[in-house]
């Protein structure tokens, strides 16, 4: 029953980032190149999903094929030992899979982010530092290395901004199929929902914290 026709494309959390854009001090809007930068997150990103979705759907519908073809027989032909048999190895494939998943969409973000925070935040913080020894240069430097530090900021909320619209994207889809209460789980069970309501994305999930 899996649903892959959403379309993530706001985002791509890789390469890129760290060439991010000359600051605005104007303009609290994200640049188009920036909105590029997301677009091209979400691209590798959805490629990365719809690839495992390619592999793990069919050993989900294996899955299902065979505990129903058990459930149709007379209680007395069923055979527990077959079923495992059968179902053990899918769900430990099925399982590896979303590992590997995980694994990449996390190495996605997150090396392009290190890399970002550490070079363009960690040098913000060290130009300052430094800079106390040169009063009249801080003067002069203080406020671009505080406009650096706009886009990087706007960078992070982004990315998060793509995450909170893709999960509500997909919790829609959910809902018309009156699954939504799988992703509520699992926002739940992560502690994801109080994270993204902390960023100030809970109005896009009125009812995350609702029991059913």
């Amino acid at each position: 029953m899996s649903q892959t026709g959403f379309d993530p494309a706001t985002f791509r959390a890789g390469e890129g980032l760290d060439n991010a854009p000359p600051p605005s001090t104007t303009n609290p809007d994200r640049t188009d190149e920036e909105k590029k930068h997301d677009a091209e997150l979400a691209e590798r990103l959805s490629r990365l999903i719809e690839d495992a979705n390619s592999r793990v759907v069919p050993l989900c519908k294996m899955i299902r094929k065979h505990i129903e073809n058990m459930d149709a027989r007379k209680e007395d032909e069923r055979n527990e030992d077959e079923l495992v048999k059968q179902v053990k190895p899918l769900l430990q494939q099925a399982e590896q899979i979303m590992n590997e998943t995980q694994g990449l969409i996390k190495a996605t973000a997150r090396e392009a982010l290190k890399v970002m925070i550490e070079e363009v935040g960690g040098t913000i913080e060290w130009a300052r530092n430094k800079l106390d020894s040169f009063p009249k240069a801080k003067r002069d430097l203080g406020p671009l290395l505080d406009a650096l530090g706009q886009p990087l900021t706007q960078i992070v909320s982004g990315i998060a901004m793509v995450l909170a619209g893709v999960l509500n994207l997909v919790g829609n889809l959910l809902s018309g199929l009156g699954l939504d209460s799988l992703l509520k789980g699992i926002m739940g069970a992560t502690g994801l929902d109080k994270i993204l309501t902390g960023l100030g994305f809970g109005h896009l999930f009125p009812n995350a914290n609702k029991k059913k």
